[in-house]
């Protein structure tokens, strides 16, 4: 039977390795002795509330307490509190790792068990990735529902302004090669009114380096994700629609987003997202683009972490879904109005005296949608 066959140091190593993005080993990596009494008691400590994983255990099995670490997300009071892992000992004293979901309120997993001898590393590293985005999934649903009842903006927000913000997460950064994994869209107002989000199995593999950052793999897409053709199409005529009825388009970094669902819909000859808008080429409003039009490019300042951070009281919210894009995008956008509104119309107004030739004179017209769009252009 299996048998535990690596040190403890030598397999902490192999876990830090593969742990997905965001997460980290608690306490610090590698400490001397993990028998001892500091460790052990701190452990103790983060593992109390962890404690449900023991009605989990099959007849026979025990927890091999001496041998277990505590992994977290950052961030982690707005994502998951982190995951109990460690080793069980069954019958026989064959033995296998566990990892246990710490957040009591979201606990779809119970113990995911593996054999210690079959890739443990990579499959914790997996566990961990489903677990947070799934659970991400969960909160940022919450927190729509809940900002359906609670306005993001007061005054700052041009009046009748209607928004749809769009996502896409993707197998690579080719517009022309990569393919859509998920798409999700968000109405506002900017309290949230509607929202989807769509797995699509893009009949093509996920590389290491995409999974690491969106958390999709292809045994979800094979699992969960829908056919390219049909699910694009439904989810495209849905966005059409409310663009049709007079929802301004937001994306951040719209270049690569709607150049590749252009492409997606020339590889499957669905009509593009323009044409069914009724336009000849689309206009969206992106904050990412407006602020580095209004403070200039700065390596790492204009990603949606960076900006949350900016503009987003208590920073990031969610994780790299498209869902939890298009709720961060939406709040960076609403940031950049409440504290930039007279800056984004002075800039905008300047443009505009400098392209005829005339002078700024009398008051500041009020921040309108066309100002918006005028600083998204490249």
């Amino acid at each position: 039977m299996p048998t535990l066959d690596r040190q403890p140091e030598a397999l902490m190593d192999e876990l830090l390795n593969a742990l997905p993005n965001g997460w980290g080993c608690s306490p610090d990596y590698a400490p001397g002795d993990p028998s001892a009494e500091w460790y052990d008691q701190d452990m103790r400590e983060r593992v109390r509330a962890a404690r449900p994983q023991g009605v989990h255990l099959r007849p026979g099995e025990e927890i091999v307490h001496e041998w277990r670490l505590i992994f977290s997300r950052e961030e982690s009071d707005r994502t998951i509190d982190g995951a109990y892992v460690g080793v069980l000992r069954g019958p026989g004293g064959a033995h296998q790792f566990f990892a246990h979901y710490q957040n009591v309120d979201v606990d779809p997993a119970g113990v995911f068990r593996r054999w210690s001898d079959h890739a443990p590393a990579r499959g914790i590293a997996h566990w961990l990735q489903q677990t947070a985005r799934a659970t991400d999934t969960y909160l940022i649903e919450r927190a729509l529902v809940e900002e359906r009842q609670d306005p993001l903006q007061g005054s700052s927000w041009p009046p009748g302004l209607s928004v749809l913000v769009l996502d896409t997460e993707t197998t690579g950064t080719d517009t022309d090669q990569d393919r859509v994994a998920e798409l999700a869209w968000l109405l506002a107002d900017p309290t949230p009114r509607q929202w989807r989000s769509y797995l699509i199995n893009p009949g093509a593999s996920m590389p290491a380096d995409a999974y690491a950052v969106n958390g999709i793999d292809d045994s979800l897409l094979h699992a969960e994700g829908g056919s390219p053709a049909q699910t694009l199409e439904h989810a495209l005529e849905a966005i059409a629609e409310h663009l049709r009825q007079g929802a301004v388009l937001v994306v951040a970094n719209p270049a690569f987003d709607l150049e590749l669902l252009d492409a997606e819909c020339r590889r499957h000859s669905l009509r593009p997202l323009a044409t069914r808008v009724g336009v000849e080429r689309l206009q969206a409003i992106d904050p990412i683009r407006i602020h580095q039009r209004l403070f200039g490019v700065r390596k790492g300042h204009s990603t949606i972490p960076a900006l949350t951070e900016r503009y987003v009281a208590g920073g990031p919210i969610g994780s790299h879904t498209a869902l939890g894009d298009c709720h961060a995008t939406l709040h960076i956008l609403a940031g950049l109005l409440r504290q930039e509104e007279e800056r984004i119309v002075r800039r905008v107004t300047l443009d505009d005296a400098c392209r005829t030739r005339t002078h700024m004179s009398g008051s500041l017209p009020r921040l309108a949608p066309h100002h918006l769009l005028a600083l998204s252009r490249s």
